[in-house]
């Protein structure tokens, strides 16, 4: 999960494994305050669809929410089904609010991940 914070807002982004956990997190948050279009979620790809190279998407978004190296990271988790989570414009209680629902609702840490395998 990466914070940045521009002119007093804030963005994060997290990946969850089962897009249930992300509808589940984007839904917790909005009941949280955040505005529903402050959330994105991008779905990675499914066994029933066509492959998506989801790595030009994730090029438009390197350094406004993650890191050049975290952009590989994601494109392999979108790439096998994953599902990413994204909220921008956030003040600084909102932002406090979202990490631990985020974190509540099963987001993975890709970064533990990547060491694990």
């Amino acid at each position: 999960m990466i914070s940045d914070g521009k002119l007093g807002s804030f963005a994060l982004s997290a990946f969850f494994d089962d897009e249930y956990d992300a509808e589940a997190a984007a839904k917790a948050l909005m009941q949280a305050g955040i505005p529903k279009d402050a959330i994105t979620m991008t779905p990675g790809n499914r066994p029933d669809t066509s492959p998506v190279d989801h790595m030009g998407f994730l090029d438009a978004l390197t350094g406004i929410f993650f890191h050049e190296e975290q952009r590989a990271a994601y494109a392999t988790a979108l790439e096998r089904g994953g599902t990413l989570l994204t909220v921008q414009e956030m003040n600084e209680a909102q932002h406090n609010i979202a990490l631990p629902i985020l974190a509540e609702k099963g987001q993975i840490d890709l970064n533990e991940r990547e060491s694990a395998g």
